[in-house]
């Protein structure tokens, strides 16, 4: 599977207005609801999950960009969300840098190595000076997923 695959159209918001990262949390995972990906009765369990996940370690991995991730009992396919934040957002990054990217996935609890494999891909891509540059200047949707079509390499 590529990282595309895992995008959820409906649910890139590349102009995302959040106040905090929790805010952000919460936005994408209602796009990831009101796109049908993920039930939306299970929203405030999902969101819990990946805030539970977020405190035992941030996901801003550093130089604009976060992947706030969990696995739920609540998914039965990986998902991903995506919304740019074009002013930034705290994340207590590891640098101490706003978010402008966040990429959140979830993925269902026994699918453990292909949840790792795509945070392999998504970690590459914020790693590469180009790549993230480029990523953090998507400014629609379907820019979004060109790139991740173009660069999102394979996750198993």
């Amino acid at each position: 599977m590529m990282l595309k695959d895992y995008c959820v159209a409906g649910a890139i918001l590349p102009n995302l207005d959040a106040a905090d990262k929790e805010d952000a949390i919460r936005q994408l995972i209602g796009a990831l609801a009101a796109a049908k990906a993920i039930p939306k009765a299970k929203t405030d369990a999902i969101l819990k999950e990946v805030v539970e996940r977020e405190r035992q370690a941030t996901t801003g991995i550093g130089r604009g960009v976060g992947v706030p991730h969990a696995r739920s009992a609540h998914v039965k396919q990986i998902v991903l969300a995506i919304g740019r934040v074009p002013r930034g957002v705290e994340f207590g990054a590891v640098d101490g840098e706003r978010v402008k990217v966040v990429m959140l996935l979830v993925s269902p609890k026994e699918n453990n190595a292909e949840h790792l494999a795509a945070m392999k891909s998504i970690v590459a891509i914020a790693r590469d000076p180009y790549q993230r540059q480029r990523l953090i200047s998507c400014g629609t949707a379907e820019s979004f997923l060109g790139l991740l079509a173009e660069i999102g390499g394979p996750t198993a």
